[in-house]
């Protein structure tokens, strides 16, 4: 039997005086497996250590699926992927046909722009869908496999020209022969004659419109807006000057007075964002056909600046998806993991659904609910879980979760046969990557990128019976947690659960790097392919020009690994960065980062409309991303645990990264706020990503302020070391070499990522906050290489007096696991379900401290030469003191570079 023991005995008095205790947590079911793909029925265990066991007919389809039509006859089925649809036969899916296909037998007919629109015509044959970054509507014919024409929402109307659109969601209004569709681009609906193929009415609707629905008698439509705010260029930008007339830091926190009014910063007074509580902001817009006029502007969900439980909403609703019935119209609010409610009638929200499905995790977040089906006799809603790997279905007339559907990784949507005996799911992920690379691995024609070699699922489910319901509902609760007796006596330095014991570790440094994989950095060492360890030591360095032997590129890391402990059972949860700094700071990436993220979608500063000036953060987290009581900083600052941050979430949409904005490393022309919790833990003086400044040179910005703040306090006043303190150190993402500049080879930026990070370490481990120091290291997500066990698996490593030295972890983790031991260690409450059910890591650790320090090691000379990088910036370094020894991740151009480095 399943139980969960209740809190508040954990910490009885009995129990703490106890020498022995029995304490129960809830961990990942595949904490003890590496990740594996089962395609023959078995189960597939995932980067987070849950499983998936997706039921009914699978197909494993093109990646990232976020649109889904069903035609009206019931025998085709369309998923729209980013720049390719898959055609599959709904009566009989034994295959999907991908379009367009790799052996190029049919034309491509999206020219790589899409986004999440579908709808089939009444004829079941052709198909409309959303041209996405290029503001267009494609006519395909499923019968013929071609494009057949295309409409475009550039069009004039009322006297008003319209550029740059973007098309988002679409559906088919058969009563007048018409297309409705969301441009999100322009803020706005279009309506759109089939028969003369223009635009008829531009209705106005809030921010960055997203998901769109009819009601059944086709009079009312649904705008779902995901946007929070509509961000202005900074003052005095123009295409010419921006170099010199960006800002170089945020200029306030979000959701302050400054943020709403405006401040004057930099000479300059910077307009404020406004209230997130305006209409226009993350609601559901009522338009009225007949009119086309807005009846009614809904807050769904919960909103920002409200409390729950002690703990105040950061984060909007997201509402993303709305399935209308006649009387009732529903609202999935990712953020929230509830349903909103809407009469029609009375044009008010009647309640919420709150979208339980276990109550030992119902408390948390992350469920995060994506696309809805809503039967015809509107008794029951089918509601994909994108961040549970389920389909929950809800009985309307109890409003409540009745049972689970398993499905692939990340459902994004579901839709119901016309006769409504079967249901239809696609989700994003799949069954995951497996291996990219290593012997025996035959390269598909997808390719070998992460992005292209991580499949989707297409599922065909049988409506089940409640025996059959039952069943799944508790496979799906098996796939993500069970609940893990752990006996505690005390020792570890790792608490089982937060503020179950005080940890005689202090201070955590949590050090983020960015894209490489296990092997190609420790592949030399536990269960790696040393045919992939090209950054390794004693390997050969290969160009078209040049061939160098016995050289050691990242001896460091190696040193680290053995030295103190690794794992080499490790999965970094995301794909890119633009997922991997959500995850690592504890924030579950929504509908919108997972939509932005896998699409193009063009950035323009100077853009008339203003959904250009759209936020896609690639290493920061954006307003619209917040999850609902934040993440880590947020969950720091709840409890008054001092944080610092030096680098996080410095990459905004369109930066300016050069080699002399050493001060934060990028400058906005934009106005784009940071995060409330951080705003004021954030070095001003410490250049984040930015490919143009050397790793080293961070690290003189670093220990000069550490030292200044932490090291040599003024006269009279007591300073404490920051009890966490996170730092970017990003030069192993790689860049185009420039041997001018002192890196003359691809494994050059390597170099200097390893030769940085011995001497922080080295830096750290004399200074008197060694004793009581944890360092973790690790990558922010995978993407740069290859690996032979799993294109997620990446790099962990854990320094400090407390590590069991020598160590090698094969205990399953992840993100989660990391902040798990953050939150343990610091006595902060877990924010969401992924932390609270992520693997202990406690064989990390030992209670027999060892506070020898680190000595860093020097890489070769001949790839990468210290002081040669530093001449620009005329800084030198004391060898005598040293102990012996592009853009983030724009998805084509680490393609790209992915491909290349794999030729070298």
């Amino acid at each position: 039997m399943r139980f969960f023991f209740p809190f508040s005995l954990l910490f009885s008095p009995l129990l703490l005086t106890a020498q022995l205790r029995t304490i129960k947590t809830l961990q990942v079911p595949s904490r003890a497996e590496y990740c594996k793909i089962d395609t023959t029925g078995g189960y597939s265990v995932l980067p987070s250590g849950r499983r998936v066991t997706p039921v009914g007919t699978t197909l494993r389809i093109t990646n990232d699926p976020f649109g889904l039509a069903v035609s009206p006859d019931g025998r085709r089925v369309v998923a729209l992927h980013s720049g390719a649809i898959s055609l599959i036969d709904a009566e009989n899916p034994r295959q999907a046909l991908r379009i367009p296909d790799y052996a190029k037998t049919f034309a491509d007919p999206f020219k790589g722009a899409t986004f999440l629109g579908a709808a089939f015509a009444t004829d079941s044959k052709l198909v409309y869908l959303s041209g996405g970054d290029k503001g267009n509507i494609i006519i395909f014919d499923t019968e013929k496999k071609e494009k057949i024409d295309d409409i475009s929402l550039n069009q004039p109307i009322d006297n008003q020209n319209f550029e740059e659109s973007f098309t988002s969601d679409l559906i088919l209004n058969s009563a007048k022969n018409e297309l409705l569709v969301l441009d999100r681009a322009h803020f706005r609906m279009v309506r759109i004659d089939l028969a003369t193929k223009k635009i008829t009415a531009s209705i106005p609707v809030g921010r960055q419109p997203f998901g769109l629905s009819l009601s059944p008698d086709k009079k009312y439509a649904f705008v779902a807006n995901v946007g929070l705010y509509a961000y202005p260029l900074v003052p005095g930008v123009t295409p010419k000057n921006k170099d010199t007339m960006m800002l170089k830091f945020p200029p306030y926190a979000t959701v302050t007075k400054e943020s709403i009014e405006g401040v004057e910063v930099e000479g300059r007074k910077i307009p404020g964002l406004g209230s997130p509580l305006v209409p226009e902001a993350m609601s559901v817009w009522m338009v009225d056909l007949a009119t086309n006029k807005v009846k009614g502007k809904f807050k769904t969900g919960h909103q920002i600046g409200e409390m729950i439980e002690e703990a105040e909403i950061v984060g909007g609703a997201s509402p993303n998806s709305v399935a209308v019935g006649k009387r009732f119209a529903y609202v999935s609010n990712a953020t929230n993991d509830n349903i909103s409610i809407i009469n029609c009638q009375t044009r008010k929200i009647a309640g919420h659904i709150a979208l339980k499905v276990h109550p030992s995790i119902d408390k948390y977040r992350g469920l995060m609910p994506f696309g809805m089906a809503l039967t015809q006799d509107e008794k029951t809603l089918y509601v994909a879980l994108l961040g549970f790997n389920a389909v929950a279905v809800v009985d309307l007339t109890t409003r409540r979760v009745k049972g689970l559907i398993p499905t692939g990784w990340g459902p994004t949507k579901v839709k119901l046969s016309p006769d409504e005996k079967n249901l239809y799911v696609v989700s994003a992920r799949g069954l995951g990557a497996g291996q990219n690379g290593g012997s025996g691995f035959v390269k598909p024609d997808r390719g070998t990128y992460i992005g292209d070699i991580q499949l989707g699922t297409f599922q065909k489910v049988t409506l089940p019976t409640p025996t059959e319901l039952k069943k799944w509902t508790q496979q799906a609760i098996d796939n993500t947690f069970e609940t893990v007796s752990v006996t505690d006596d005390g020792k570890n330095p790792l608490p089982p659960l937060p503020g179950s014991r005080t940890s005689p570790i202090k201070y955590i440094v949590y050090i983020t790097k960015e894209n490489r994989t296990y092997d190609e950095v420790l592949g030399q060492l536990s269960k790696g392919d040393p045919t992939l360890a090209r950054y390794g030591t004693n390997v050969t360095v290969t160009t078209k020009t040049d061939t160098l032997r016995q050289v050691d590129v990242m001896p460091n890391h190696l040193r680290i690994a053995q030295q103190f402990a690794y794992s080499d059972n490790f999965y970094c949860d995301s794909d890119a960065s633009i997922h991997g700094h959500h995850w690592m700071m504890g924030v579950i990436p929504n509908e919108w980062v997972e939509a932005n993220s896998n699409h193009s979608s063009s950035f323009n500063a100077f853009s008339k409309a203003p959904g250009r000036r759209f936020p896609k953060a690639t290493g920061g987290i954006d307003p619209e991303d917040y999850n609902e009581i934040g993440g880590l900083w947020e969950a720091l600052e709840r409890k008054k645990i001092p944080f610092y941050n030096f680098g996080e979430g410095n990459e905004f949409a369109a930066v300016a990264e050069e080699w002399n904005h050493f001060e934060y490393g990028a400058r906005q022309p934009v106005v784009f706020p940071l995060q409330k919790a951080v705003f004021e833990h954030t070095s001003r003086n410490y250049a984040g990503f930015d490919m143009n400044i050397p790793d080293w040179l961070r690290m003189d910005q670093f220990e000069k302020e550490f030292t200044a703040k932490w090291l040599t306090p003024q006269k009279g006043k007591k300073v404490d070391l920051p009890r966490l303190i996170a730092l970017q150190l990003p030069n192993d993402h790689g860049a185009g070499v420039r041997p001018e500049a002192g890196f003359p080879y691809p494994h050059s930026f390597m170099a200097d990522n390893d030769i940085s990070l011995g001497r922080i370490l080295q830096f750290l481990s004399h200074t008197p906050y060694w004793k009581n120091m944890l360092v973790v290291i690790t990558e922010d997500d995978p993407q740069g290489g290859v690996d032979h066990i799993d294109a997620h698996r990446s790099v962990l490593m854990f320094a400090g007096p407390y590590v069991k030295r020598g160590h090698v972890s094969h205990t399953h983790a992840n993100f989660g696991s990391i902040l798990k031991v953050v939150y343990n260690t610091l006595g902060v409450p877990y924010v969401n379900q992924y932390d609270a059910t992520a693997s202990l890591l406690q064989d990390f650790f030992t209670d027999k401290p060892d506070f020898t320090p680190y000595q860093m090691l020097i890489p070769d000379k001949r790839i990468y030469d210290v002081d040669k990088a530093m001449e620009i910036y005329k800084k030198t370094y004391d060898w005598k003191t040293a102990k012996p020894g592009p853009k983030m991740d724009d998805p084509d151009e680490q393609r790209r570079e992915h491909y290349r480095q794999q030729n070298n």
